[in-house]
């Protein structure tokens, strides 16, 4: 399994950090629930209806589509027969604000594929395109021209940062614009540590309205004033703080990709905010036309039911705003158009699907009884593996100290593979053998089990298929997850988060999983009954054993939740009244030349 080379999106276009909520009791019920069934596969409606009736959910909740029959459906399919129709009969239903998990069943498809571009989107992709490459060759000219602006007798010229690295063309261009905005801001510095600062302006300034247009120019004289101790009046203060405004606007508030007035808004950008602000606008357009990495497991991208396709980018995946490592942005004046939880009943055949409600319940009955087996490789924590393998180990010495149940550590490189060798299995995780299942476990009814390992998911029907996911299910497992394609090693929850927060039973499994699961929009798949709470009625864990966070996690479906409707159309009015006062501004601002 390949690591993601760049652990977090960085730049000022993205930004992912950290937050807690308060504490608080998760208690997702039946009514919570929306089912997703084929209509055209009877196994399909049978395992909805025994879910349904099961979990004492209504029939009403149950919505049966016109899906394809496959494995793997087109992005088109997905959007014209999966997501439009879901939207509506959950809008025609009154469903909108009290849905929060979606269980998709046996015979709906598990993947949908990247996304054919149409006639119109290749025309903006190809005229972004050009623009991207015209002002990322403006910006390497003034990247070279600023490194040794600014050099004094006997100090070093400003050194051109290491080669941008990153997972996708979009992060690599945000790489790319951070570092020539570095060197711009280390030219300054050095101008304006010289005595006088006027010696290196002009050249300064030439460089600078290439760079970032008038509004540099604004930035730059002020940063020039400040050292030369010159006033800066209220009418230069208000001209930096609209510029500042509309370059908020241009980085986070437009609707993508610029459908009217195009040439003239790259026009105006050029002029006002130089080729960082055309660089900045085309690489965003581009990431939402991108069709890089943009495969994805139905369910992860149903999380995404309520945003329309041109409201993110569909390539490589999405931060989820539901872990716990998460932190929201402040709220801005548009609502938050909410996420969905899903999971997954299926299997090789119908009955393995219904089973794993039957045997969730059963455990939940009964209690979940069994071993925990681990199975580590004695990795240091230099790198990501190393830290999933050291999570691994934390978990054995969370269970020894706050639980009752027994936990196998295996620490090297052998793994759990002999026929018998793991019986009573209550939980196992895991690593690496790649798409080969090993017959080494027997799983107690309620049992929870997950390999980390690329592509574990590709198939759960396939006869021939090796995999760990369908052969888990096959074998009797309740729970498990794995990835249709290459999922990098982070989008696995991290041992030791998943099992404790489970087994405090404040937290369902579909809860658990969105809790310490990093990314939407993404090959991941949770295989299980969202509502199975196994230590709901008896912990096995104290909530005050969650030491590894800073403050228990807020359960999902107890956090707000805007009406997704209205959030759109929120959504909408702003994205228009974003364009509409960025016009302003670069009109004023070029009608000021």
């Amino acid at each position: 399994m390949r690591l993601p080379i760049t652990f977090a999106v960085i730049g000022p276009i993205l930004l992912v950090l950290t937050c807690w909520g308060a504490s608080a009791r998760a208690e997702l019920n039946s009514s919570q629930v929306v089912v997703v069934a084929n209509m055209n596969s009877r196994d399909s409606l049978a395992v909805a209806e025994h879910y349904a009736k099961r979990r004492g959910i209504s029939l009403e909740h149950i919505a049966q589509l016109d899906l394809p029959l496959n494995e793997t459906m087109s992005r088109e399919d997905y959007d014209r027969r999966l997501a439009v129709p879901l939207r509506q009969a959950l809008k025609d239903k009154g469903l909108q604000r009290s849905i929060r998990v979606l269980v998709t069943v046996y015979g709906l498809p598990l993947r949908v594929l990247a996304p054919n571009l149409t006639a119109e989107e290749e025309r903006w992709q190809r005229d972004a395109s050009g623009r991207l490459g015209a002002a990322r060759t403006q910006l390497e000219d003034v990247e070279r021209m600023v490194r040794d602006l600014a050099v004094q007798p006997g100090s070093d010229s400003v050194q051109s940062a290491k080669k941008e690295e990153g997972s996708t063309a979009f992060e690599r261009n945000v790489a790319f614009l951070l570092r020539v905005d570095a060197a711009v801001q280390e030219s300054i510095k050095g101008v304006t540590s010289l005595n006088p600062p006027i010696q290196g302006e002009s050249r300064l300034e030439t460089v600078v309205r290439q760079h970032q247009g008038l509004a540099g120019i604004a930035e730059l004289r002020y940063q020039l004033s400040r050292e030369t101790q010159a006033s800066s009046g209220a009418p230069e203060a208000q001209v930096r703080a609209q510029y500042a405004e509309g370059m908020q606007l241009l980085l986070g508030s437009l609707e993508l990709p610029i459908r009217s007035r195009r040439a003239e808004l790259y026009e105006h950008i050029e002029q006002v905010y130089g080729a960082y602000g055309v660089f900045g606008l085309a690489s965003m357009e581009l990431n939402l036309l991108s069709t890089e990495h943009a495969d994805a497991s139905v369910d992860s991208e149903l999380s995404l039911l309520w945003k329309d396709r041109n409201q993110y980018g569909v390539a490589w995946r999405q931060p989820n705003p539901f872990y716990h490592g998460f932190k929201k942005p402040p709220r801005g004046p548009q609502r938050d158009i909410p996420l969905l939880m899903v999971s997954r009943l299926d299997g090789p055949n119908a009955n393995v699907a219904m089973r794993l409600v039957d045997r969730a319940m059963q455990a939940e009955q009964q209690g979940p009884g069994g071993t925990v087996y681990l199975d580590a490789r004695g990795l240091d924590q230099s790198d990501t593996y190393g830290r999933y393998d050291q999570s691994l180990r934390d978990l054995n010495t969370f269970l020894r100290q706050h639980t009752m149940y027994t936990s196998i550590l295996e620490n090297t490189d052998v793994r759990f593979h002999r026929p018998g060798e793991a019986p009573d299995v209550a939980v196992y995780i895991g690593w690496y053998r790649l798409r080969q299942y090993e017959d080494a476990f027997t799983f107690r009814p309620g049992a929870i089990g997950y390999h980390m390992a690329s592509a574990e998911a590709m198939s759960v029907h396939a006869k021939k298929e090796t995999g760990w996911c369908k052969n888990a299910l096959e074998h009797g497992i309740t729970v498990t997850l794995g990835s249709i394609g290459e999922p990098y090693l982070d989008a696995f929850p991290e041992p030791l988060a998943f099992v404790a927060l489970l087994m405090t039973g404040q937290y369902s499994l579909v809860e658990t999983y969105y809790l310490t699961n990093r990314w939407v929009s993404w090959r991941m798949v949770l295989f299980g009954d969202p509502l199975y709470n196994p230590w709901k009625i008896k912990p096995a864990a104290k909530r005050s054993t969650l030491t590894m966070f800073p403050l228990a996690p807020v359960a999902p479906s107890d956090q707000n939740f805007d009406d997704p409707l209205l959030a759109r159309d929120s959504l909408k009015r702003l994205q228009d009244q974003s364009r509409t006062r960025l016009d302003e501004i670069l009109q004023r601002s070029a009608q000021a030349l």
